[in-house]
């Protein structure tokens, strides 16, 4: 706001800072309009640039925000099949691991239940392994082996009993399986090479073995339950499937399993097994749920409520209901001795004392297939009651064939155990061949399905999302990037829309201010006229009008400062001297007029007498005083014809050709300012 008092001092107030004057150097008033619109205009600039930054500012903060509340889902690891189909006591689908480093490929079976990964070891090629005989092939035949002295990385921890045999407790404990491995801890990774499907994890607990019986292919562990040695303390190794959690590389603590099946579709259908989701183009939905049981020895545990026979005539296989329980570790169905008993019967087997197994010569495997009877098991999460699901076995899944050295010669068997106990009961990898499983032990329950064979399906993978991810949105990592760029752009709208209209609101508060202000700015009084006759023939000045204001700019801010002497100031030899108020500057020429030349730094004239007094014009306009920086009380306000400041003594444009001579100008004369309980398996 300009105010005037006739009689009086004026006080110029632009934007909280004060230009005073005296009655001897009144400025002009379309001077200090022209000062205050100038000063007006960049303060716009400066608040818009501030609006701006303090947006982008904000719109970081926000989508920051929003990144810490969003967790990123890793999509579900469906594991590659090896693409074999092997083994001598049934042709199963199998899984290429690498242990070791360098790594060595292996090929083993899922095993639901195990908690460590078993693999062979050369020696488990050897004659002290199979004194009946070596095969030719027996590396290939046993999915290869693993030599950890071949192993940089291995740290052997001793050899060590497969579980608690004694007591009867432990890792396939109930079902007879008892050797020694020999332990240890090395790098484990899936399928053939790395990959987004094949992770690689180190510190795996690994064990070899030699022996052939009961396990002729290694195993890969899909147990929770960590492994603890106590030979250098408790020192406990997680398993695979739970370091993958705990690094958060799969969405949640599950996985689903089939084991394929050879005799499905043209070529046969490949085992399955995905950690944190499920692929439903292989499997009947249904909405029977089972809770795990607290066991986790046995904790994927059904209730049986039948099994049908179904051929020429229908017959019951099972007097009683029971609970079983379902793993893929072992090939056999395993069920009390009077289900086995009316099985013979339905089918024609015979037990064979010295291999313990239903053996089944050619004549009684084409009787049967001839026939293709069926087998259906009814499962419930009871024994009785409740909804249940219907899982068919064709006969093709018992044809089973064994090999040397289980038996001399090569045969079909009947992969059915007779259980001595309650303990034994068990649905085996026969029947997930037509079994879909898909297990949560986060949410502790899991859902069996029957499979279903489409020749060419495509893979139709979903996610299972752990408890832990209920607040966040359910995508994978591969959506997470693009819905966080959608929600930093929208919140940048939302942000930008705001402060757009702040902007238009200060420009239109500015106009106001500007449209009041000059209602009030008084115009050129009459009584003192522009001389412009003392101006060149060309009616222009011979300086621009941006050099007369940064010049009144000095005068006044000269005449301000309380704290400089009379006299002159030292300087670095680019300052402008300025005289002190109270000294009446040197006019020249015309005094009365109030008009005062400023000269160029090279321009000389000389004065020897009023009458004799010469002024000689520069050819070329003076240089234009660089921007200076005027302090606002806790603010910074800039005033110049360029935005931004220019650094101190650079000149501009045309006037850097000028040397010294522009250099004299270019500096301002006020410095700028800156601104302000698991189960666990122990060894």
């Amino acid at each position: 706001m300009l105010t005037s008092c006739a009689g009086k001092e004026p006080h110029t107030h632009v934007d909280g800072f004060f230009l005073e004057t005296r009655a001897s150097t009144f400025l002009p008033s379309w001077l200090i309009k022209s000062i205050v619109m100038r000063s007006m205009r960049y303060d716009v600039a400066f608040l818009i640039t501030t609006a701006s930054s303090a947006v982008a500012r904000l719109v970081d903060v926000q989508s920051v925000s929003i990144q810490r509340r969003t967790q990123v889902i890793p999509a579900p690891i469906v594991v590659p099949p090896s693409e074999y189909f092997e083994g001598i006591d049934g042709s199963w689908s199998t899984f290429n691991i690498r242990v070791g480093s360098p790594a060595q490929s292996v090929r083993v079976v899922a095993s639901t239940n195990s908690p460590q990964t078993i693999v062979v070891q050369p020696a488990g090629c050897l004659v002290g392994a199979i004194p009946q005989g070596v095969p030719s092939n027996c590396p290939f035949s046993r999915g290869g082996t693993f030599d950890h002295n071949q192993s940089t990385t291995w740290v052997d921890q001793g050899w060590f009993s497969l579980n608690d045999n004694v007591n009867h407790f432990g890792f396939e404990a109930n079902l007879g399986y008892n050797f020694f491995l020999d332990y240890g801890v090395d790098t484990l990774g899936l399928g053939f090479q790395d990959g987004v499907d094949a992770p690689t994890l180190k510190n795996q607990t690994v064990a070899a073995y030699n022996l052939p019986n009961p396990l002729y292919l290694g195993l890969f562990g899909l147990g929770t339950q960590p492994v603890i040695y106590t030979t250098f303390g408790n020192y406990s190794v997680p398993s695979f499937f739970k370091t993958l959690r705990n690094q958060n590389a799969i969405p949640s603590l599950t996985w689903s399993y089939t084991a394929g099946a050879n005799y499905r579709l043209s070529a046969g259908q490949y085992a399955q097994l995905i950690f944190g989701g499920y692929d439903s183009s292989r499997f009947q939905s249904n909405d029977v749920q089972f809770t795990l049981s607290q066991d986790v020895t046995r904790d994927i545990v059904v209730g049986v409520q039948s099994i049908i026979f179904g051929g020429t005539s229908t017959t019951s296989l099972l007097p009683t209901p029971i609970y079983a329980f379902i793993e893929s570790t072992d090939p056999n169905i395993w069920l009390p001795l009077e289900a086995c008993l009316l099985f013979e019967q339905a089918f024609g087997l015979t037990w064979d004392n010295s291999t313990s197994k239903y053996l089944m010569n050619t004549t009684l495997y084409t009787t049967i297939l001839s026939q293709n009877p069926t087998v259906t098991f009814r499962l419930a999460a009871s024994t009785t009651g409740g909804s249940t699901v219907n899982i068919v076995l064709p006969f093709s899944a018992f044809a089973v064939k064994v090999a040397y050295p289980f038996v001399a010669n090569s045969t079909y068997y009947f992969p059915l155990q007779r259980a001595a106990n309650s303990t034994q009961y068990t649905l085996g990898r026969t029947f997930l061949q037509e079994a879909y499983l898909t297990v949560d032990y986060e949410r502790g329950n899991f859902s069996v399905s029957q499979c279903t064979w489409n020749q060419g399906a495509a893979a139709q993978v979903g996610t299972i999302i752990s408890p832990s991810y209920a607040n966040s949105t359910n995508t994978t990592s591969a959506d997470q990037s693009s819905n966080n760029n959608t929600i930093k752009a929208a919140a940048g709208g939302f942000i930008g829309g705001v402060a757009v209209v702040a902007i238009c609101a200060l420009g239109f508060w500015y106009w106001r201010r500007n449209q009041q202000m000059n209602t009030t700015l008084e115009e050129p009084s009459p009584s003192e006229p522009v001389p412009l006759t003392e101006f060149p023939q060309n009616n222009k000045m011979p300086w621009s009008e941006q050099d007369e204001v940064e010049s009144m700019y000095k005068k006044a801010a000269s005449m301000h400062s309380k704290y400089m002497p009379d006299g002159e100031l030292p300087a670095d030899g680019n300052e402008i001297y300025q005289l002190p108020a109270d000294t009446r500057p040197t006019e020249i020429m015309d005094t009365d007029s109030r008009i005062r030349y400023e000269l160029d730094g090279d321009t000389h004239f000389d004065v020897t007498s009023p009458a004799s007094t010469r002024l000689t014009v520069p050819k070329s306009p003076a240089t234009p005083i660089s921007p200076m920086t005027l302090k606002h009380g806790n603010s910074i306000g800039s005033v110049g014809s360029e935005a931004g400041l220019l650094a101190a003594g650079q000149p501009r444009g045309r006037d850097r050709d000028r040397g010294s001579r522009a250099s004299s100008r270019s500096r301002s004369p006020l410095r700028a300012t800156s601104g302000p309980a698991e189960e666990q398996l122990r060894l």
